[in-house]
C-alpha cells in the first residue's frame, strides 16, 4: 500500500480533473445568465470524466462481470447527457423536462443493471434468471412511480415524496450490491456507486428542502456542493475494494450475507410494490402481481440455493472421504516396509552385541520405526474420523466404570513419573461409544503425565449438571504456552519437549476433538489458571 508521501508525489489525476472543473464552475458563475445553468454544465463535465475513469478501469475481455463495468460507463454517459440537456432545455425544448426525464430513467434502469447484487457469472443459470427478474421488478417499479412525472410539462421537477423515495431506494440498492458481490474488482465499482448515491440522494434531499423552506434560492452558488459525489467516486473507484474473505472458502459472514440480501431485495421490491398500489389505484392489479411474483421468485431462490448447496457438500464429503481412503491405502502400503526396517533392525542389534556403535545405531533404527508407525496411526486414526469412515458403537456403559478401567491402566505409569493419579468418579450411565470415550480420556490423562513433574497430581472426575455428564481431566503441570492454548484441538499443536515420556505427534488432541464430535460431545480447555491444564468433556445425558 502507498505511503502518505508517496501519495503526495503521486497525486491522482482524475480527481484533480474533476476539482478542475469545479473551479472553473465556480468561476464562470458570475459571467452566466443562471447559476443553475453552470451547475449543470459541470456536472455533466464530472460524469463525463466518470464515466471515462469507469472505463478505462474495466477489467480486460474474457474476465467475468466485465458487463457490469460497461453497464456502469453507459450510466454515466447517460448522467452526463441528463445534466446537458438540463442546462439547454430553455432554448431548445421550451422549458419542457422530457429529455433530462427520458434519460434519467434510462440510467437508472442501467444503474440496476450494473449493480444486480446476487448471481454472477459462474452461478447456476437458474439463479441468474431468477436474478435478472428481481433487477427487472425493481427497475419497472422504479419506473412505474415516476411515469406520471415523466410527461408533465411542468418545470418544477418530479413530485417530492418520489424524489426522496428514489434517492433512497436506489442508495440502498446499491448498498445490497456490495454486500452481495464477493469478487473485489466488481466491489470496488459497487462500493463507489454506493457512496456516490447515497451523498447524491443526501444532497438531492437537501437542496429541495433548502429551496422549498425558501433558504436559498435556485441560483445559490452554495449548491456546487451537488459536485461531491461525483468527485467521491474519481477517488473510490481508483481504491481497492473494501477487504472481503476469499469466495472460494465462505466465512460464515460471507453464508449469512448469502441468505440476507436476497431478503433484503425481496423486502424492498415488496415495499415498493404496495407504494405504487397507494399512489397509483389503477396500476394495484399489475403491481400486486409483481408483489407475489417477487415472493414467490424469493421462495424459489431460496429453496434452490439450499439444494445447490446440498449437492456441494455432499460432493465435498464423498471427495473427503476418497482422499481418507486413499491416505488409508497408502498408510498401509507405508506400514509393510517399515516393518522390514524394524524388524532388520532388531536383528542387527541381537547380532552385534559386541559392538556398541553398532546396537547404538540399531536401537536408534528400532525407535525411529516405533516412532514413524505411532505417527502413523495417528493420521490415520484422524483422517478416519473426520471422513466418517470409523464405525460407531453406541450402547448404555457404566461410566465410572469405563474411567476407572482408564485410570487403573495408566497406575504403574504415574508412579514412575512420581506423579499422583487420583479419580472421583460419582456412579452414572449413558448411551455412547466405549471405545471413543476411552481414547478420548487416554488421551488426556497420558498427556497430563508428561507434562506434570513429580511430586504433582492429575485429577480425573466425573459429575453431573442439567443436562450433560462431565469428565474432567485436570494436572498442576506446565500448562500449554499462548499459542496452543489459542486452538489447543489444531493438528501438530505440541509443547517443546514433555518432562516425562516420550514426544507425542502433535495429533492427540485432535484426535480427542474429533472423538468428542463423534459421540455429540464437546470438549474444551479451562482458561489458565496458577498452574497446569483442565479439559472438560460434556457428554449429553439424553
Amino acid at each position: 500500500m502507498p505511503t502518505r508521501a508517496a501519495d503526495w508525489r503521486h497525486p491522482d489525476r482524475w480527481l484533480i480533473a474533476g476539482l478542475t472543473i469545479v473551479v472553473v464552475q465556480l468561476l464562470a458563475a458570475p459571467w452566466a445568465e443562471r447559476f443553475v445553468d453552470t451547475i449543470s454544465a459541470g456536472m455533466a463535465g464530472l460524469a463525463m470524466l466518470c464515466a471515462a475513469r469507469t472505463i478505462r478501469l474495466a477489467p480486460p475481455v474474457g474476465v467475468p462481470d466485465r458487463w457490469r463495468w460497461q453497464a456502469g460507463g453507459v450510466a454515466w454517459l447517460l448522467w452526463s447527457g441528463q445534466w446537458i440537456a438540463n442546462a439547454v432545455q430553455d432554448t431548445l425544448l421550451g422549458d419542457h423536462q422530457v429529455l433530462a426525464k427520458g434519460l434519467s430513467e434510462l440510467r437508472l434502469a442501467v444503474l440496476v443493471i450494473a449493480l444486480v447484487p446476487l448471481a454472477a457469472r459462474g452461478d447456476d443459470h437458474r439463479l441468474r434468471w431468477l436474478d435478472a427478474l428481481f433487477a427487472l421488478a425493481f427497475a419497472l417499479l422504479m419506473t412505474a412511480l415516476s411515469w406520471p412525472d415523466l410527461f408533465d410539462p411542468e418545470p418544477h421537477g418530479p413530485d417530492k415524496a418520489f424524489l426522496y423515495l428514489g434517492y433512497v431506494a436506489m442508495a440502498v440498492f446499491a448498498g445490497l450490491s456490495v454486500l452481495g458481490q464477493p469478487a473485489r474488482p466488481l466491489r470496488r465499482m459497487s462500493w463507489a456507486l454506493f457512496v456516490t448515491l447515497g451523498t447524491y440522494a443526501l444532497v438531492g434531499i437537501s437542496t429541495r428542502e433548502l429551496i422549498e423552506r425558501g433558504w436559498l434560492g435556485m441560483d445559490a452558488p452554495v449548491f456546487a456542493y451537488g459536485d461531491l459525489p461525483f468527485l467521491a467516486y474519481l477517488w473510490l473507484i481508483g481504491r481497492p475494494a473494501p477487504a472481503r474473505d476469499d469466495p472460494l472458502e465462505p466465512s460464515h459472514r460471507m453464508v449469512l450475507l448469502a441468505r440476507l440480501v436476497p431478503l433484503a431485495l425481496t423486502t424492498l421490491i415488496v415495499a415498493l410494490s404496495f407504494i405504487v398500489t397507494y399512489t397509483m389505484p389503477r396500476a394495484a392489479l399489475p403491481a400486486g402481481i409483481m408483489a407475489l411474483t417477487i415472493l414467490v421468485a424469493y421462495a424459489a431462490r431460496t429453496a434452490l440455493t439450499e439444494a445447490l448447496h446440498h449437492q456441494r457438500r455432499q460432493a465435498a464429503f464423498v471427495r473427503e472421504q476418497a482422499r481418507a481412503a486413499g491416505l488409508a491405502d497408502l498408510m498401509h502400503e507405508l506400514r509393510s516396509p517399515l516393518g522390514a526396517i524394524a524388524l532388520n533392525g532388531s536383528v542387527l542389534r541381537r547380532a552385534s552385541a559386541a559392538l556398541p556403535a553398532a546396537e547404538r545405531a540399531a536401537i536408534a533404527i528400532e525407535s525411529g520405526c516405533m516412532t514413524i508407525s505411532r505417527l502413523l496411526d495417528d493420521v490415520l486414526a484422524l483422517e478416519r474420523l473426520e471422513a466418517g469412515l470409523t464405525p460407531s458403537s453406541r450402547a448404555r456403559h457404566d461410566l465410572a466404570a469405563l474411567l476407572q478401567q482408564v485410570v487403573s491402566m495408566f497406575g504403574a505409569e504415574a508412579e514412575e513419573y512420581g506423579v499422583v493419579l487420583v479419580a472421583r468418579l460419582a456412579p452414572a450411565t449413558a448411551v455412547l461409544d466405549a471405545a471413543a470415550l476411552q481414547r478420548i480420556v487416554t488421551n488426556l490423562v497420558g498427556n497430563a503425565l508428561r507434562f506434570t513433574p513429580a511430586g504433582g497430581q492429575v485429577e480425573v472426575t466425573l459429575a453431573r449438571d442439567e443436562l450433560h455428564h462431565v469428565v474432567t481431566v485436570a494436572d498442576t503441570g506446565v500448562g500449554l504456552p499462548a499459542e496452543v492454548r489459542a486452538q489447543p484441538f489444531r493438528r501438530f499443536s505440541t509443547v517443546s519437549r514433555p518432562l516425562n515420556g516420550r514426544r507425542g505427534s502433535g495429533l492427540g488432541l485432535a484426535i480427542t476433538h474429533a472423538l468428542a464430535e463423534s459421540m455429540s460431545a464437546a470438549i474444551t480447555l479451562d482458561p489458565p489458571g496458577g498452574t497446569g491444564s483442565t479439559f472438560r468433556l460434556r457428554i449429553p445425558s439424553r
